[in-house]
């Protein structure tokens, strides 16, 4: 247990580590004055910490809207915990990815719950000149992304009411930035099985997402597909879910088959 030291007594060291702790609870950007009054740091002391850890990729800074997110090499330092359970994960899966995109010539990704997100674990690209295509292992948002809220939509009420106590960035002019709104959005989303994202994390794009459930029934992960939204139309949705159906179920039974030792990974649940 971290002792409790008083602000000013902690050195540059002991500062930057109280400012990455404070992304444990979130998923979204932060202001300096945010970082600032959740450390207790003076807002200059906080402004000088943050501009090194974005120089060593710790942070990053969005020069857009001014704020600080978690950068590449936290990323990569907090996946290590879990990267042999997230390999054995993508090796049973990937052949059932890669089948259903060449059975249906759409873009295919594995997105892995991580506790507070998800991440692009795998993707199969289409082979059509018109596709979509996704950097490996991009840490994607909570309110937008179908595969995410995919998953939200089979957790538990109270879980998912803690993990969506944050503002919405609109990342287009689709994207749902109303807290009640998208709550609505799940409870559908839960009845009809699948999750969509409608052009709300980036233009032009749609996507579909199934949940993937572990050999104790709980979501952890999604298989989405992603594709153009021109080339979306009713039927090809209707399609599309009974594909994706098919394979987050061959995937889930695949995991529920294997012995409890061989595949586990437990995402660290924020409170």
């Amino acid at each position: 247990m971290k002792k409790s030291i008083k602000k000013d007594k902690l050195n540059a060291i002991e500062k930057s580590l109280e400012i990455l702790i404070t992304f444990t609870n979130t998923n979204h950007e932060l202001s300096t004055g945010e970082i600032s009054k959740l450390t207790g740091f003076h807002k200059a002391t906080t402004s000088r910490i943050l501009s090194t850890l974005v120089e060593y990729g710790l942070f990053a800074h969005n020069d857009e809207s001014r704020k600080y997110s978690l950068g590449p090499l936290a990323y990569r330092l907090g996946i290590s915990r879990v990267s042999q359970s997230i390999q054995h994960f993508v090796e049973v899966s990937s052949p059932y990815i890669d089948r259903l995109r060449d059975s249906t010539n759409e873009s295919i990704s594995l997105e892995v719950w991580t506790g507070t997100g998800t991440i692009a674990c795998y993707f199969a690209e289409s082979r059509d000149p018109l596709r979509v295509s996704m950097a490996q292992a991009e840490i994607l948002p909570l309110h937008a992304p179908a595969g995410a809220k995919a998953i939200l939509s089979f957790m538990h009420c109270d879980q998912v009411n803690k993990m969506l106590d944050y503002e919405f960035d609109a990342l287009t002019a689709n994207t749902l930035t109303s807290k009640s709104e998208l709550l609505e959005c799940l409870k559908k989303f839960n009845r009809q099985g699948y999750a969509t994202d409608n052009q709300e994390l980036h233009l032009g794009i749609y996507a579909i997402g199934v949940p993937v459930f572990d050999n104790l029934s709980k979501p952890v992960a999604a298989v989405c597909m992603v594709m153009p939204a021109t080339r979306v139309v009713p039927e090809k949705e209707v399609e599309a879910v009974k594909c994706l159906k098919r394979t987050a179920s061959a995937i889930s039974a695949e995991l529920k088959s294997l012995p409890s030792a061989s595949f586990r990974f437990d995402p660290v649940q924020r409170s």
